[in-house]
């Protein structure tokens, strides 16, 4: 791994606040320009997604979102390619939301009375009061100091698959660095509306926690998913190693990221395998774990399918 990815690991995990967001952002543009690459920013209303490449010229896009959540007290567990598991994990969630709602329901009421602001507070008022805070936890709470797999882990296949890519192929690619995907997958909705045209039949290959498990899965849209010809050439650039398996996932699949925003798009994260194939520790302090062979999978993979782009031209 090259020392610019290196220190966005050690010094950049961090990036929620406009001027953690700002102070990245200056970071990748010198250092991508020591490269010979010309960064530049699209400024829509609340987003700055960072570009890097010929837009126009451009046949493939590879993309990650570069924000960051607040730190939360349980997991956001995924279950992205198995049902049953989906909604199992889905009713946990919510389940220790409820709970957490119950909680604070008990410590409002009390307090309210306490104070004297409610003789008798009702449930209701309570419990909306306590949605409203975790909303707002979520939005403007402490900063997970710890994103290694989320979505550090995205941003630094990008900039190694940028740094390694030989120079006659850059125009074959472009690279984009997503603001505000925790708040709603809004940078990646500005950029597809706003560059609707060049991005017409393009395809694009979102990276989204791709650093925690052995088992690396591309998610493909509705309008790609029974295209053999552009699955083989993924299986083809992103080949298995005795350590890791790479996936296309032909069933059910639904993976929530910024390959949303797009008609033709993989959205590709990693994996563990238990019960079902599952991804876990995101949005807390344990989101540690960062297997640099996963990042070079995907970063040579990156390389050699712009390569095979580029000859079969």
């Amino acid at each position: 791994m090259n020392e610019t990815s290196r220190r966005i690991l050690d010094h950049f995990q961090v990036r929620k606040t406009k001027k953690q967001k700002e102070e990245f952002r200056k970071y990748i543009i010198h250092e991508l320009n020591q490269y010979g690459y010309c960064p530049s920013i699209q400024h829509k209303g609340i987003n700055n997604n960072i570009i890097i490449g010929n837009i126009e010229k451009a046949k493939i896009f590879c993309t990650a979102h570069y924000d960051t959540q607040a730190v939360l007290p349980f997991p956001n567990l995924i279950v992205p390619n198995n049902l049953f598991g989906l909604i199992l994990s889905q009713l946990a969630i919510i389940i220790c939301v409820l709970i957490l709602i119950f909680f604070m329901n008990i410590v409002l009421i009390q307090l309210f009375v306490w104070i004297g602001l409610f003789k008798n507070i009702e449930l209701n008022i309570a419990s909306s009061i306590s949605w409203l805070i975790i909303m707002i936890w979520m939005l403007l709470g402490k900063a997970n100091k710890h994103t290694a797999n989320d979505n550090t882990s995205g941003i630094i296949t990008i900039i190694e698959s940028a740094i390694k890519l030989p120079e006659d192929l850059r125009d074959e690619v472009c690279f984009v660095l997503f603001d505000n995907e925790e708040l709603g997958l809004l940078g990646s909705s500005a950029f597809a509306k706003e560059y609707k045209e060049y991005l017409k039949n393009k395809l694009i290959i979102n990276f989204d926690c791709v650093s925690d498990g052995n088992d690396i899965f591309f998610f493909p849209t509705k309008q790609i998913k029974n295209d053999q010809s552009k699955h083989e050439n993924i299986i083809n650039a992103f080949a298995s190693t005795d350590y890791i398996r790479v996936h296309i996932n032909k069933g059910f699949g639904f993976y929530p990221s910024d390959n949303f925003s797009f008609k033709y798009a993989y959205g590709v994260c990693s994996l563990k395998k238990g019960l079902f194939y599952y991804l876990d520790r995101i949005h807390t302090s344990r989101d540690i774990i960062f297997n640099e062979e996963n990042i070079e999978l995907l970063s040579d993979g990156v390389c050699k399918l712009i390569k095979t782009t580029h000859t079969s031209r």
